[in-house]
């Protein structure tokens, strides 16, 4: 086995039972399902558990795995429902937990402005901030937003077209955009 074998390979392997094949998988994806996990969640310490939740949740499944998608958008699915998941538990032990947007000053330096646009789309509902985390930070097109989101690719376009307007009016209340 290679470094360079494919994922398709390697799925095959790791399905039949080659721990190095998974073992393969998990050292080439798990950054980028981890670095996701980061951006939508913003906690390091619940994004280690959920992208370590995955990679458990993707060996059990692998055979399910019907190459429909790329291999790492499959992880990314799964990383979002686990997060989803992680989420509502949350919500079930804080009822009252309340969204929060900090108004801050007219920012000054590079720092502020990207803490200041951290906010700010930290501060839209989850569903509008996975599409645009998965579109414009992550780079997926729409369709393939729309399969990790387990939605149609249309509802990815109104919630990105929702979700510019809504990131505008922050920004500019916040002191982003003057």
């Amino acid at each position: 086995m290679s470094g360079d074998d494919d994922d398709s390979t390697l799925c095959e392997r790791a399905a039949a039972g080659c721990e190095q094949s998974f073992v393969a998988l998990f050292h080439r994806y798990y950054d980028a399902v981890h670095g996701l996990v980061c951006r939508l969640s913003r906690d390091t310490a619940d994004a280690e558990d959920v992208a370590q939740e995955t990679f458990i949740k993707a060996a059990r499944s692998l055979g399910q795995f019907g190459g429909r998608s790329s291999f790492k958008n499959w992880l990314y699915s799964i990383a979002m429902n686990t997060l989803r998941d992680k989420r509502r538990s949350a919500l079930r032990e804080e009822k009252t937990r309340e969204a929060f947007i900090r108004e801050s000053a007219v920012t000054v330096g590079e720092t502020d402005q990207r803490e200041a646009v951290a906010e700010v789309l930290g501060s839209l509902p989850t569903d509008l901030r996975d599409a645009v985390t998965l579109v414009y930070i992550e780079g997926l097109n729409h369709r393939e937003a729309a399969r990790v989101l387990g939605c149609a690719e249309t509802t990815v376009s109104w919630r990105l077209f929702r979700a510019k307007g809504l990131l505008r009016r922050r920004a500019h209340s916040s002191g982003v955009l003057k």
